[in-house]
């Protein structure tokens, strides 16, 4: 880590952002106001394009040498260009654009530490490295890791609901602190700690158990805990020995990651979407402009469309009521008396048919309008990435986890995972560290990202189009977007904030007829603001353990049967059955917890009745696209009527070299 890294710092927050707030009450804010900042303002889907498109060239093999080449450049700029002439012209990249991407590269390269690899993942706060971990340090924790694997088969952990395909050899769920049981330094059992936190986001039950690890002054880790949960200090030390050596890798990623959490505020948009304000609701009797026969030529074409939609709609529903019935008299030949016409449950619903929706999609991509664009060239919008967080002389709080997905011919597929944060606020864990040290014979996965955000208010009531095409957020929807992903290939450690939902995606076997594998080294943190139950202050609570300590000394076979028996129930261990009903119970809980973050943080839904009445900035002035009083009278009467369809991000193919 060079000096530089060092010499901008900043005082932490009380607590970094975390995932467990509250939906709250609706705010009204003024055109003028900021956005609320427990919530990122939502990016528009091209400048999640534009995100994609540069993490892909930043994928490349050595992107940080090749951008610098005149001639890449501009092959990479063609090659952008041809692949989006299919796109809808919403999603379509400017030249200012392409050139504001490249133009990034040079601050993305000066982020990058050529030392570890350590650099901008596809979204800000995340953090990735193909490099971090050496060779051998890699071979001494695959050395290490080998005796949890070599079990018997009967003794392997298969993680419960996995179908045998995912074997926990260290897992948190596993001899969790359980409230009213688990005791630190012998003292009375342990209850939940003090938070502001609401009740829904925490657990009277359980919690995982972390270890204390110090960062030294010089960088390296020790741990400081007498043991690591799961991981026999004896029968493992090979293992907790390396894993402080791993950590000491992951640090700096850590630092990072913090040090984005600790900015007030998201990154500054690529764009420029100031909007034209109007003071009424944008129906033609209110806008400026506009003489009275063009008034008159645009409800004239919305009626139109109305006519056309019914007309279509009662020719299709005709032909289904004959279609219903010759069926029937094709299976009961003579029996026309017995026809019954089709329920109301079968019947093509009117508010259920989509050529409203396509004519006036169509209508309105025909309207000239003013897409968004960037500014001409890099503004210095990174400036503000900087590593201000400085963990040396630290004690952190870390969760370590290690799994294996393992694929056979006979079970050759994964199926991924759910959009999911990690814990509970009894954790509070702030960031997650994966090293994905080991992966053969498997097909590319990825690993993606979701942002709960603000609504997007510089829009009109009804602005649905717009927001469709800006923002791929439809009325009624939650306010969440998927903000990027990782490729999960081997040797890569990649390093994000709990702030953001992740998933995993689905993979198979490469070759169905051979075993294939994925293995990872997981590091939750802990809130460096918060303390939480250690393994420095619980002790080990495995009966196995405690047994083997206690009976391999002499004194103990001088007690007689009965004071050992009074000891043994003193010392109330928990069995390996208790721990797995423990965890049965625990991993009923957490997924009432996804559930719930999911609803709360994840579920704000977004309603155009509630936006401030600004009009888009992609229209002209003179051009309106919003549904006259008419339309919207229409909708009032025929709930559900409005069903347009969403805008997906295509994820931008890489140029070639």
């Amino acid at each position: 880590m060079s000096a530089d890294d060092r010499n901008v710092t900043a005082d932490p927050p009380k607590r970094y952002q975390h995932p467990f707030t509250e939906v709250g009450e609706w705010q009204w804010l003024e055109s003028e106001d900021d956005d609320p900042t427990d919530r990122d303002t939502p990016r528009t889907l091209i400048e999640l394009r534009m995100c994609g498109l540069s993490a892909a060239v930043r994928g490349k093999p050595d992107w940080w040498v090749k951008y610098r080449d005149g001639k890449v450049r501009a092959k990479w700029m063609q090659e952008i260009m041809e692949q989006q002439k299919d796109l809808h012209q919403s999603l379509q990249l400017t030249d200012n654009m392409i050139d504001y991407i490249m133009g990034e590269l040079e601050t993305y390269a000066a982020l990058r530490d050529p030392e570890t690899g350590i650099e901008a993942g596809p979204y800000e706060r995340i953090w990735q490295s193909d490099q971090l971990i050496p060779a051998s340090l890699k071979s001494a924790l695959v050395s290490a890791i080998a005796p949890l694997e070599s079990v018997p088969d009967s003794e392997k952990d298969w993680h419960p609901g996995s179908d045998g395909k995912v074997l926990d050899l260290v897992h948190p769920s596993l001899y969790p602190v359980v409230y009213g049981r688990t005791t630190a330094r012998g003292k009375e059992p342990l209850q939940p700690r003090a938070t502001d936190v609401a009740p829904m986001f925490r657990s009277k039950r359980f919690q995982w158990l972390p270890s204390d690890f110090y960062v030294k002054e010089d960088g390296t880790v020790t741990l400081v805990s007498p043991y690591i949960n799961n991981v026999h200090p004896e029968d493992h030390k090979a293992l907790t020995e390396v894993i402080p050596r791993v950590m000491e890798k992951a640090v700096p990623m850590f630092e990072r990651v913090l040090s984005d959490l600790a900015r007030e505020r998201q990154l500054p948009t690529r764009l420029d979407l100031k909007g034209h304000k109007f003071p009424e609701l944008t129906i033609h009797q209110y806008e400026p402009g506009l003489e009275e026969d063009d008034r008159a030529r645009m409800c004239e074409e919305e009626m139109r469309l109305q006519t056309e939609d019914h007309e279509r709609w009662q020719v299709e529903y005709e032909r289904f009521l004959d279609d219903h019935r010759e069926a029937f008299l094709a299976t009961h030949p003579g029996k026309d008396d017995e026809y019954e016409p089709p329920s109301l449950a079968e019947r093509p619903e009117y508010n259920q048919k989509p050529y409203y929706d396509q004519l006036s999609d169509e209508w309105l991509d025909r309207q000239e309008k003013r897409w968004p664009d960037s500014k001409p060239s890099y503004n210095g919008g990174l400036d503000e990435v900087k590593k201000a967080i400085d963990l040396r002389g630290k004690t952190l709080q870390v969760i370590v986890k290690l799994a294996n997905i393992m694929l056979t011919p006979d079970k050759p597929e994964y199926a991924g995972g759910t959009w999911h944060v990690e814990g509970m606020d009894n954790e509070a864990i702030v960031s997650t560290f994966i090293y994905y040290y080991d992966t053969e014979n498997i097909t590319e996965s990825t690993l993606s990202f979701r942002n709960a955000v603000n609504e997007p208010r510089y829009h009109e009531q009804w602005d649905i189009y717009c927001m469709q095409h800006l923002y791929g957020i439809l009325q009624f929807e939650k306010c969440v977007q998927v903000v990027g992903q990782v490729v999960t290939k081997q040797d890569r450690c990649i390093a994000f904030p709990n702030l953001y939902q992740h998933l995993v995606s689905p993979f198979r076997l490469a070759d169905p007829t051979k075993p294939g594998h994925r293995k990872i080294l997981v590091f939750f943190l802990v809130d460096p603001n918060i303390t939480v139950p250690s393994a420095s202050s619980v002790a080990p609570q495995q009966e196995s353990w405690i047994r083997r300590t206690v009976e391999d000394t002499n004194m103990w076979w001088r007690l007689p049967t009965e004071l050992q028996e009074m000891i043994w129930e003193r010392l109330d261990s928990m069995t390996d059955e208790q721990a797995k009903k423990y965890r049965e119970e625990l991993m009923q809980e957490r997924t009432l917890i996804v559930q719930m973050v999911d609803n709360q943080r994840f579920g704000r839904g977004f309603n155009l009745w509630y936006v401030v009445p600004v009009l888009s900035a992609i229209l002209r002035t003179d051009v309106v696209v919003h549904l006259s009083m008419d339309v919207r009278l229409m909708f009032t009467r025929y709930p559900g009527y409005w069903h347009p369809q969403p805008v997906h991000l295509s994820n931008p193919r890489c140029p070639s070299n």
